[in-house]
Formats: structure tokens, C-alpha cells, sequence
């Protein structure tokens, strides 16, 4: 399979000269979605100046290069090391990005309320990690998608919950908790 070609238009004015340097584009695809790489370039030399994703950052990388290496003669090149574009190794945890997940402003809306924890057990949930909204008045007993009637739950409790109403739950948690404490001696 063939890598996408780049698409190259040289960089005019300032720090860049008169068209010394270009600034390239490729398509990639990153995360699983289709993306565009840039990079500043200088032909000549057979030098990539900056890399990244943007191409403001891209052109900022190389003016600080630049800028940092100072004017040059036109028989003196300036001297900098060239970075490493890949690594040679296997990829490390650091080097692979997870994709995070999406979340709706109604799920952060509710777990933000919660204060991140389960509404019936002390449970620390994370934004974006297995957690339920959960309705307090069940939708079979004529429960609303109202926000006051949403609240973030642990997985546990809403499957344990069913279709109880949350003070029905509550009860019945304690009722369980205080019969397993029963038998123990203080």
C-alpha cells in the first residue's frame, strides 16, 4: 500500500525567507479517523523542520527552530540535530493515545450533580467510565427524563435497584445491611 502524496507550497516572508522552506500536508488517519499531518520542510537540506497536527503548531515549531539557530551566511549552515520522526521500538503506553470517549452534557450534567459518586453507595465513578443514570422514580411507575428525577449510579446499584423507586432501595439496602450486622458482636 502506497503512503498518500504530500502536498507541498513554499513559506514566504518572515523567519522563512523567500521560499526556502515549504510547508507540507498528508493525509493520515489517527484515532481511527481520517486527518491531516503537517510538516515544515526545508528541500534542500532534506530537513523536517516541525511536525504536528495543526498547522499553527506546525509553523510555530519552526519559527522557534529557526529563530533559536539565528541568522545564518549563505556559506554557514545552521546546525541542529534532527528529530527522531519514528521510533524504532515497539510503541509505549506513553507514545499510544487512548481515544476518550464522548460524553452527552446531559450524562456530565448528572454525574457533575452527583459529585462523582454512586447516589446510593460511596462509590467513586469517573466521567467517563461504566456508570448508569438512573432514575429515581422508575419510568415503569411513571417516572419522567426530568433532570431532577436523574441521578448517576453505580452499575450494581441500578441493576440491583430494578424498578424500585429510590426510597423503596434505600430501605431495603439498610433493611439488608442491618440484617448481616446482626449476628456480629460490637
Amino acid at each position: 500500500m502506497n503512503a498518500p502524496p504530500m502536498l507541498r507550497r513554499p513559506l514566504l516572508g518572515g523567519v522563512f525567507g523567500q521560499g526556502q522552506y515549504e510547508l507540507a500536508t498528508q493525509p493520515i488517519v489517527a484515532r481511527g479517523l481520517h486527518a491531516v499531518k503537517y510538516f515544515v520542510l526545508e528541500p534542500r537540506a532534506g530537513r523536517v523542520l516541525a511536525i504536528a497536527e495543526s498547522k499553527l503548531e506546525a509553523l510555530s515549531g519552526a519559527r522557534r527552530l529557526l529563530a533559536s539557530v539565528g541568522p545564518t551566511s549563505s556559506r554557514q549552515e545552521p546546525v541542529w540535530l534532527q528529530p527522531p520522526l519514528w521510533t524504532d521500538g515497539p510503541l509505549s503506553a506513553v507514545d499510544v493515545v487512548a481515544p476518550t470517549r464522548h460524553v452527552s452534557r446531559r450524562r456530565r450534567e448528572i454525574f457533575e450533580r452527583s459529585g462523582g459518586r454512586c447516589h446510593y453507595c460511596p462509590q467513586v465513578l469517573t466521567l467517563d467510565g461504566k456508570w448508569h443514570v438512573e432514575h429515581q422514580m422508575p419510568r415503569a411507575l411513571g417516572g419522567t427524563d426530568d433532570p431532577a428525577n436523574l441521578v448517576a449510579a453505580c452499575v450494581r446499584c441500578n441493576l440491583s435497584k430494578s424498578d424500585l423507586t429510590a426510597l423503596e432501595f434505600v430501605t431495603q439496602e439498610q433493611a439488608a445491611t442491618a440484617g448481616t450486622n446482626k449476628g456480629r458482636r460490637p
